[in-house]
């Protein structure tokens, strides 16, 4: 399973923190997506063989984000578009 947030200032810390933690209970949970709403940034964490989290950092507009555990590829071009950054 993967779980996808917007992040806006207001909530930032807070699904970064509190609620990463609560998702981490999830015992399904496979990765977590967070995309900045105001700056081409997407982090995932994805649980490994060793069941631990990992991060990988997007940060330009010419990357693909992959989500593996649905197997999915998108184009960072088309996760912005028509975003105001």
């Amino acid at each position: 399973m993967v779980l996808i947030e917007i992040l806006w200032p207001s909530t930032r810390l807070y699904d970064r923190g509190e609620k990463f933690a609560l998702y981490r209970d999830i015992p399904t949970l496979k990765e977590y997506v967070l995309i900045d709403a105001h700056s081409v940034r997407v982090e995932v964490y994805r649980m490994n063989e060793r069941s631990n989290w990992e991060l990988q950092e997007y940060r330009s507009i010419e990357e693909t984000l992959q989500i593996q555990s649905v197997g999915v590829s998108i184009p960072l071009r088309e996760v912005y578009e028509g975003a105001k950054l």
